[in-house]
């Protein structure tokens, strides 16, 4: 199957190193994770903070602190060695793509690097995108006229969503690790075999 993933929250937890380096320059600030609970991170902090946000992501001594999301490298390979076709999705400022591949390609390196270099798409409406699955954390790709299975990344930005916006309610599935995820992934695609053993 062609399996898009998000970065972001999925693959690397941005938010928390976004967070951290918030954090360090106004102390006064001491936000965690939980108290985030509109996806644009900068709409969740008082005014005036917005020139802050983007300055975090432009830096290198936050990128430095960008982790994988746990266990997002360990069934990314399975899903890899199963035969799937990865595609990474994102959508980026041009300036924080290329730091975002090359953190890629130095944590996923099961992955040839121009693998990742030619299977990372940098795209905001990501509905136009022709997968079979898409994991994600906004709210905002994972439902609507789209072609693709959604499994939705939890967090707390995107657990009390309005529903009420969209055209279609809720993503297929909701996780709360990548073990879940794969286990979807796993059944989809044992449903899809036997589906086309039938006929």
């Amino acid at each position: 199957m062609k399996i898009g993933i998000d970065l972001d929250n999925v693959v690397v937890a941005t938010t928390d190193a976004v967070i951290e380096y918030l954090n360090e320059r106004v102390p006064e600030l001491n936000i965690k994770i939980e108290d985030i609970k509109i996806y644009w991170l900068e709409k969740n902090l008082p005014p005036g903070y917005e020139l802050l946000v983007k300055e975090a992501f432009e830096s290198r001594h936050m990128w430095k602190k960008v982790k994988l999301v746990k266990d997002a490298k360990k069934y990314i390979k399975k899903l890899y060695k199963d035969g799937h076709e990865i595609y990474f999705v994102t959508s980026s400022l041009p300036s924080n793509l290329d730091k975002k591949i090359k953190h890629l390609a130095r944590n996923l390196n099961f992955l040839p690097k121009e693998y990742v270099w030619k299977h990372t798409i940098n795209i905001h409406k990501k509905q136009l995108l022709n997968l079979d699955v898409l994991i994600d954390d906004c709210y905002d790709n994972l439902v609507g006229d789209k072609n693709y299975y959604s499994i939705c990344f939890s967090y707390p930005w995107n657990e009390n969503v309005d529903i009420s916006f969209y055209k279609y309610s809720k993503p297929d599935w909701r996780v709360w690790d990548w073990a879940a995820a794969y286990n979807i992934i796993s059944k989809l695609e044992e449903d899809i075999k036997w589906e086309g053993s039938k006929n």
